[in-house]
């Protein structure tokens, strides 16, 4: 289950690089580029945690947040991108990764202390 999910982060990652790319005005800077670094590292981290824990709710949990977070993430680049395509639309790649990092610093305190407890299989 592991690998599947580590399969998905990647792909949900590189999509998101190739649309940060894709949306980049020549020549590139290295804010672009930082800006676009940004925007994977919430999948860089949702693919540590899912290395570190290993109860099995851990793990479906730690899984079920990858899969929604990279959902939500995806069709976020992809909308704004290709879709709504207007002056603010490059915001997002700001915007996204700063909504998706709140929601993981949420959640990872009772995954942290979850992970601590030695009553659950």
């Amino acid at each position: 289950m592991k690998l599947l999910i580590y399969w998905i982060l990647t792909g949900v990652a590189i999509a998101t690089l190739l649309i940060g790319f894709r949306s980049m005005i020549y020549p590139v800077s290295a804010t672009a580029l930082g800006i676009i670094g940004w925007t994977v590292t919430p999948y860089i981290y949702l693919a540590l945690m899912l290395k570190l824990v290993t109860k099995k709710i851990l793990i479906i949990t730690v899984s079920v947040l990858a899969i929604s977070l990279g959902v939500f993430g995806l069709w976020a680049f992809i909308k704004a991108m290709f879709f709504d395509n207007d002056a603010q639309s490059s915001l997002v790649f700001i915007v996204i990764p700063l909504w998706q990092w709140l929601i993981l610093l949420i959640i990872s305190l009772p995954i942290y202390f979850l992970t601590r407890t030695k009553t659950i299989n």
